[in-house]
Order: structure tokens, then C-alpha cells, then sequence
């Protein structure tokens, strides 16, 4: 009886693909060595994600041979050996100059589809350290131009930084405006970087991305030159430029409706968009109208500076032309600008022409002390609070706290981060806390204790009758048992949102000017202390300490910890000094309880 022939599961190619993609390259590699049968089978895969290092060359015929294979690469735009590898046998593109280079005819043409980028689909090139005048930064550039130029089916691109700029010739950014416009036909994600970049040039590069057909992500991370270079404003000639932009483009989308009746997609695909940096601020008729017209499909908008002379009623046209042209918009972003503090209008107005469908996320950096910041804070919780999911105040230097005390309000909140400055206000003082989001998984805020005037035992007019009813004593310890009932009610609250997964708490600082008074909010022990409130963090994975609690801590508290939340990965310590923290025995018991448990 003949023998029969031994079966693997590996026969079937579609189960190696299956297994291969949650494998690194180092495990295919192991794979590969583990005998001569699963050599070939797992070999293609070993070229799909690859980062190319210029101090080591990959092996030239290798890399020639399997670069149909690679779907996602990292290379340098310096790497002259590897992108010569990659790119010296392909056809050069338009606007470029023909390669004097000899072409190597043992290598299968082009013609033959074997060595094209046919499955690229992430392209990264990192900022390597180019000579602007140099004839090697822009051979390497040609290479480059070349892949883009036989990359089909590429999704997203991190192209060299001032492919826009003067650093390459006008040839080559027309080429590469050329590429992305006809020979990328699938790019979805495009995150350029670089210095300043001409207005025109600017305008043009936006108008080739708006007017692409599939383009979501859109991140423009250069500047565009202002009238004397990049750190001054724009001339009216280049505001003119601006405003026929936004002209043509109204025309465009004037033409596409007529397309509707055909079924045929019109507006920009553009759902993600940071727009390129300004120095004095976009002129505010191109931004209006750039939201009116050209964003239908937008949802996540990272806020520019708008500049220039405003007119009056300038806030009420933004709010309408973000109510008319981007009824998607449910996510904002708004870094802090030094240059023009008069942009909280612009965010109140953006906020506000949302409001009849509603935010789903915002973020602010550096929120400061004044009636502006206040009112972004307001503005955004009077219009959106039954739609809210997601805040975070980044470096937060002042936010009102009934404002904050009105975000935990929000019945759809998942997460909230309020990140307080060190030197900044913006904490939840320990008035009456009452979490309404009971969906919360992610909660980083500061708790401080409320303002009062130790001379007249002014604790608020909202606690006047709790303070009448506090047992005789001096002003100090009837301040002090008011504190520790407050805290009390916070931690419980705090407790009560059985679905967090990650808590970073702190206790801000409150100057009495001289009057003393004890840190019962500060306290996370058992004996003495709120820890136990928080027993029903059930899910809890994080916990970042930003104050010092830890150093009251002991056996009884990494033992709850151990018993209470079962689910804990990580422990953070607001310390320099971790390393001797966590030497501690205590804290050596509970990672022995948890090896899994990390400490930062």
C-alpha cells in the first residue's frame, strides 16, 4: 500500500496569509528557518513591511527582486543606495529629467508587471539630512517621483518634507502635483510636512486635494510664506490669490450640483483636515468660504488662525457657512495660537454652526485665564452637551468650574481629560459633584478645595446652610470638617462609574494667604482616606497618580487594589523618583500578585 503523502495545514496558501499578517518580520523570518517546506511559503511575506535603513543597505538583488511584494514602507529621502535599488530601472516621470543612469538588462522590464509598486499601499518617507544644493538631494527625489509614479494602489503617503518648497526644483513639485492628481487614484491619507511654502503654490497644492476623488485625510504640517517669508502677513496681492481660490471653487461646486441627477459623487472626499500653518491668520472671507463650499463630507477639523480685518458680522457668516457646507462635522481640534488670542470667536462660531446636529469630540490646548476662554468652554456645553462624547483641555491654565462641573452632565461623555497647567486653575472644587455619565471610560481631572475667606467664614452662598450646621469650633477645623464631607461626596462620585477603564487624578493647590488648612482631599489610604469609594472601578486598567498619594500608601492599599480591581495593568507615579517608589515591598507584592502589572 503506498504511502500517503504527509498533510499540512499550510498547503492552503490563504491560511499562511491568515497567520502571517499577526506575525513581525522577525517571526516570519524564524519561520522560515524552521525547515526547507515552510521557506517558500512564508517568504513573500517577509517583504510586505519593511523599513530600509541607510547605514545598512538591504541586499540589492533582493530588494530589486521582491519589491512587488512590499505593501507598506519606511525609507529615508537620503537613502541614495536603497532608492536607486528600488526605483533606478523605472520609467521617469513628466517634468522630470531623463535619468543619465545606466539601466540594468538583466532586470524584467516594467512592461512585465513584475518589479512595479502594484501592492504599496503605505509609503513613508522620513526627513533625512539633504543638502538644498546638492545634485544627490534631487536624484533621490527623481527615485522617489519614480515610485509614487508606479504606485497604483497606494492608500497613504508621507511624502520627503518641502516637496512644496524651494528646496526641490519647480519641475519636480509639478510632478509630484502631476502624481497625486492622476497616477494615485486610490490615496486616501496624505500628511505632508516641510517649511514655507509660496501662497500660490500653497493654493494650488489644495486645489489638486479638494478636487481629488478619493482623499480623506488631509494633514498639511508647513507654513504658508507671508509677504516678506514665513513670520510676516499676507500682501493684498496674495490675499487676492486667496479669494479667487474660494471663487473658483464656488463656481466648481455650482457646476457638480448639475452632476447629481447623474448619481456621480460631487464636493471634496476630505473628511479629516489640518489646514497648512499662517503666521497672521487665514483672510477670513477665503475661510468662510472655503467651509461653505469646499468641505461637504468633513468631520474632524483642526481650527486655523483667521486673521485680517474682520467684519462685524463675520462670526455670524462662519457659523453659517459651517451650518451650510459641513453638515458632518463632529469632531474639532484647536491648538493654541500665541499670535491672535481674537481667535476664540472663530471657535465659538465653528462650535456654534454645529449646533443642529451636534459635536461629538473636542479637544483645546492651553485654555487661559479671560472671558474668551470661558466662553469657548460655555458655548460648546450650552449647544452640545446631549451629543458630547469626548473632551480633552490640554495644559489648561484657567477654565471655569462650573463649566467643568457642567461637563460631567453630559450623558453620552466616554471620555473627559483636564489637564491642568502647573501653574494654572483648572480643577473641580469640591462643591456638590454629581456624574451624570455613567458611560465614562477615560476621567483625568484635579480636585481642589473651594475658595473661601478665612476672616469671614465665607464658604459660598451655596453651602451657607451645611456650614450653619457644622459642630462648634474655630474657623479652621469647621473649614476642615466641611472639606473631608466634600471630599467624601467626590470620591464616592468618582467610584460610581463602574465602567472607567483609565483614572488620572491630582489635587490642585489653593493659596489661603496664610491660612493653613488640611489636605483631606489629598488622602488615599484606608484607615483615614477615600481609596475604598473606589471599589466599584471594576474594569479599571490605569491609574495614574498626578499628586503624591503614594507615599501613605502601604500593604492594606496594594492589597485592595489587588482584591477591588481586577482588571489593573498599569500604575503611573507623577515622580521622578519611580524607581525608588516602586523598590518599596508593598508595591513588589502587588507586581508579584500581577505580573502583567507595569509601573511608570
Amino acid at each position: 500500500m503506498a504511502a500517503t503523502p504527509r498533510q499540512s495545514i499550510f498547503n492552503v496558501p490563504e491560511l499562511v496569509g491568515l497567520v502571517a499578517q499577526y506575525l513581525s518580520n522577525h517571526d516570519i523570518a524564524r519561520c522560515m528557518k524552521t525547515c526547507k517546506a515552510w521557506t517558500p511559503l512564508f517568504k513573500p511575506y517577509i517583504w510586505q513591511d519593511i523599513e530600509l535603513d541607510s547605514y545598512h543597505p538591504a541586499p540589492k538583488k533582493a530588494l530589486a527582486q521582491n519589491r512587488h511584494r512590499i505593501r507598506s514602507l519606511r525609507i529615508a529621502s537620503d537613502d541614495f543606495a536603497n532608492l536607486r535599488t528600488l526605483a533606478a530601472d523605472l520609467p521617469d516621470t513628466p517634468f522630470s529629467a531623463p535619468s543619465q543612469e545606466p539601466r540594468d538588462s538583466t532586470r524584467s522590464s516594467i512592461a512585465t508587471g513584475n518589479y512595479i509598486f502594484q501592492n504599496l499601499r503605505i509609503l513613508h518617507i522620513d526627513c533625512g539630512s539633504w543638502d538644498n544644493a546638492s545634485d544627490l538631494n534631487s536624484l533621490c527625489l527623481d527615485y522617489v517621483l519614480r515610485i509614487l509614479h508606479q504606485s497604483p494602489g497606494l492608500l497613504q503617503l508621507t511624502p520627503p518634507d518641502d516637496i512644496l518648497g524651494d528646496s526641490v526644483t519647480s519641475k519636480q513639485t509639478e510632478s509630484f502635483l502631476y502624481t497625486l492628481a492622476h497616477k494615485l487614484p486610490c490615496i486616501k491619507g496624505l500628511d505632508i510636512q516641510g517649511g514655507g511654502v509660496p501662497p500660490k503654490m500653497a493654493l494650488k497644492f489644495l486645489r489638486v486635494c479638494l478636487n481629488h476623488p478619493q482623499l480623506a485625510n488631509l494633514h498639511c504640517r508647513f507654513f504658508i510664506e507671508g509677504i516678506r517669508g514665513v513670520h510676516r502677513y499676507f500682501s493684498p496681492e496674495d490675499i487676492q490669490l486667496f479669494n479667487s481660490f474660494t471663487t473658483s471653487m464656488e463656481d466648481g461646486k455650482k457646476a457638480k450640483k448639475a452632476k447629481k441627477a447623474t448619481g456621480k459623487p460631487t464636493g471634496s472626499t476630505i473628511k479629516s483636515l489640518l489646514l497648512p500653518g499662517t503666521t497672521g491668520g487665514y483672510p477670513p472671507n477665503f475661510f468662510c468660504g472655503l467651509l461653505r463650499s469646499c468641505l461637504p463630507n468633513l468631520e474632524l477639523f483642526h481650527i486655523p488662525e483667521v486673521g485680517g480685518n474682520r467684519d462685524p458680522s463675520f462670526v455670524e457668516s462662519l457659523r453659517d457657512a459651517v451650518a451650510q457646507g459641513c453638515p458632518k462635522l463632529q469632531h474639532l481640534r484647536y491648538p493654541w495660537y500665541d499670535e491672535d488670542p481674537k481667535n476664540y470667536d472663530v471657535i465659538n462660531g465653528i462650535v456654534e454652526g454645529c449646533k443642529e446636529w451636534g459635536l461629538k469630540s473636542f479637544y483645546c490646548e492651553k485654555l487661559r485665564d479671560g472671558y474668551g476662554d470661558q466662553r469657548i468652554m460655555a458655548t460648546l456645553l450650552s449647544n452640545h452637551s446631549n451629543t458630547l462624547e469626548e473632551v480633552e483641555l490640554v495644559n489648561c491654565r484657567h477654565a471655569n468650574p462650573g463649566d467643568l462641573l457642567d461637563l460631567f452632565s453630559c450623558r453620552n461623555l466616554k471620555k473627559a481629560k483636564i489637564q491642568q497647567r502647573g501653574d494654572g486653575n483648572a480643577a473641580i472644587e469640591l462643591q456638590t459633584v454629581e456624574f451624570k455619565c455613567h458611560d465614562l471610560k477615560e476621567l483625568q481631572l484635579s480636585i481642589v478645595q473651594p475658595a473661601m475667606n478665612p476672616q469671614t467664614d465665607d464658604f459660598g452662598e451655596e453651602e451657607e446652610e451645611e456650614h450653619e450646621a457644622l459642630l462648634p469650633g474655630g474657623r479652621h477645623e469647621r473649614f476642615g470638617r466641611w472639606v473631608r464631607r466634600k471630599a467624601e461626596e467626590a470620591y464616592t462620585e468618582i467610584g460610581s462609574l463602574s465602567k472607567l477603564e483609565s483614572l488620572s487624578l491630582g489635587c490642585a493647590k489653593r493659596d489661603y494667604r496664610g491660612f493653613s488648612v488640611s489636605g483631606h482631599e489629598r488622602d488615599f489610604t484606608l484607615e483615614h482616606g477615600w481609596l475604598r469609594k473606589l471599589a466599584g472601578l471594576k474594569e479599571l486598567k490605569r491609574l495614574h497618580m498626578v499628586t503624591d498619594f503614594w507615599s501613605e500608601m502601604g500593604q492594606a492599599e496594594v492589597e485592595f487594589m489587588d482584591a477591588q480591581w481586577p482588571k489593573l495593568e498599569r500604575i503611573e507615579f507623577n515622580s521622578t523618583n519611580r524607581k525608588a517608589i516602586v523598590a518599596k515591598p508593598h508595591w513588589q507584592w502587588l507586581q508579584k500578585r500581577r505580573p502583567q502589572l507595569t509601573y511608570c
